[in-house]
């Protein structure tokens, strides 16, 4: 499998993250017609609750921008838009910025291509695979208070997970790690496009700083490859990008991320 192969695999992984992490919520509308992916969950907070990508790389960038605005300013909201730094989606960046969007910042697609050697996690902490509603409530929890540091109010990050029967999926493998018997850290995996990739990595504030991540990041990747997957990979958060780089994931290149002002500017 060639980089441009190992590229458009990862992409069309998140392209049906989005779907499946939209339908997780309680209240949901997906639209996915006319080249673009827009979605819309229960509340008004930009990112995974509310946004659009192109899945068509023919599709007109303003047709498509009209569209996502009228879709969401009929909801009162504003929304995402995630762009490739590939030239498949070098006319939708400027595109958006013509139409009064704002790039807030840009991250990396990540890509391991080969399974971690095991070892023993941190003291005290122990990492189990979420596999009941429970499970999927201190998931929701700790990303909730994990992605605060970002600015998303844990309601919004919260309300992802409204339906832990999707949540549970077979295709999808969720884990959380205890410290001391608390909540402590998180990561899932999806399974699409014969790869594996990875999602909604936190840890709460108080465990930071103890190896977590690292571990949590370490049993997910090694299940993808597990399941069959030749490569995992992942869109790298800011706080998560030098932990992955660390361990050995690799650039395959970067999304831009911009906020598309709602009705009321």
């Amino acid at each position: 499998m060639g980089p441009d192969e190992e590229a458009l695999l990862g992409h069309l992984n998140l392209l049906e993250f989005v779907r499946e992490n939209a339908r997780w919520a309680r209240n949901h509308t997906v639209l996915d017609e006319g080249g673009a992916l827009m979605f819309a969950g229960d509340t008004d907070w930009p990112a995974f609750n509310n946004g659009v990508l192109r899945t068509d790389d023919r599709a007109d960038p303003a047709e498509l921008l009209g569209r996502a605005r009228e879709f969401f300013h009929a909801r009162g909201r504003g929304f995402s838009l995630w762009a490739r730094q590939l030239d498949v989606d070098a006319d939708l960046g400027p595109a958006a910025e013509a139409a009064g969007a704002g790039k807030l910042f840009d991250y990396p697609q990540m890509i391991r291509r080969d399974r971690f050697e095991e070892q023993p996690g941190p003291d005290g902490v122990e990492i189990r695979r979420v596999t009941d509603a429970a499970g999927v409530a201190d998931f929701a929890e700790i990303n909730a208070q994990a992605y605060t540091v970002y600015g998303s109010p844990a309601e919004a990050t919260a309300s992802n997970f409204g339906r832990p029967d999707r949540v549970l999926a077979p295709h999808n493998a969720a884990f959380a790690a205890y410290l001391d018997g608390q909540p402590a850290g998180a990561a899932m995996a999806l399974l699409s496009h014969g790869i594996a990739g990875i999602f909604w990595v936190g840890t709460v504030e108080a465990a930071r700083g103890k190896g977590i991540a690292e571990a949590c990041m370490r049993v997910v990747t090694n299940w993808g490859f597990d399941a069959g997957a030749p490569n995992v990979q992942l869109q790298a958060s800011p706080m998560g990008e030098p932990i992955y780089r660390r361990m050995g994931y690799e650039d395959l290149y970067r999304y831009d991320f911009y906020l598309c002002p709602g009705p009321d500017g």
